[in-house]
């Protein structure tokens, strides 16, 4: 710094080039890692859209008669409970969701993973080997992540002499989000006995579904 700039300075004149406001390291370590945190929750997301997903004919007929649960998936804001979208196939569930995930990801930087059901029971799976059940710290992890988006669940392939076993697990898994109050959100083809209308009062309904209506919305698609 030469003589006149800083005689400037020490005469609490600012001198051109020079910034009156102190560095604020954290503030700028804070900006930054916010930054990481979105670049990472979009590339997250771009990765995991299926291609056929990115874009929505809305005004398709069988989307045209769910017009009012698209715009309540469309709009929903993150909280205790996610969503529990049931119907049948081609009514617009998975597109809304995708739509909504897009939001929370490119929008609002959330922490999301994205698994089809039948990719979570195979990750499930590959946890076992020659006998040895590692599947608790993998189901442990994933149950805990802020946001997880579960698609088609109920049309994944479980092989049959580990289907009670699968299904433990996926027990414990919406345990631990029940317990800890974390949302999920899943679309299904099945209607599980109106799984839209069922409260988590019915103490004689499915273990499954009582559970998920305790984290998730339901959304009936007609």
């Amino acid at each position: 710094m030469t003589a006149q700039p800083m005689a400037s300075l020490l005469a609490g004149v600012v001198p051109e080039g020079f910034s009156a406001t102190p560095f604020d390291g954290e503030a700028a370590t804070l900006a930054f890692l916010a930054e990481a945190r979105k670049r990472d929750a979009i590339a997250r997301f771009d990765s995991a859209v299926p291609p056929t997903m990115r874009e929505s004919d809305w005004g398709h007929a069988g989307m045209a008669a769910n017009r009012t649960q698209i715009e309540r998936v469309l709009g929903h804001q993150v909280g205790a409970k996610g969503l529990l979208l049931s119907g049948r196939t081609g009514r617009g569930k998975t597109r809304s969701m995708w739509a909504l995930m897009r939001r929370l990801a490119h929008e609002e930087a959330r922490d999301i993973r994205y698994f089809h059901a039948s990719d979570w029971f195979a990750t499930l799976q590959a946890c076992l080997s020659y006998g040895r059940d590692d599947a608790r710290g993998w189901v442990d992890a994933v149950a805990r992540r802020p946001i997880v988006f579960v698609d088609d669940l109920g049309q994944e392939a479980i092989q049959t002499a580990r289907s009670e076993w699968a299904m433990s697990w996926f027990m414990r898994f919406l345990d631990i989000r029940v317990s800890e109050r974390l949302p999920l959100y899943v679309t299904t083809n099945l209607d599980a006995q109106g799984i839209a209308e069922r409260g988590a009062s019915s103490v004689r309904g499915d273990p499954m579904v009582r559970r998920l209506i305790e984290i998730c919305e339901p959304i009936k698609f007609v």
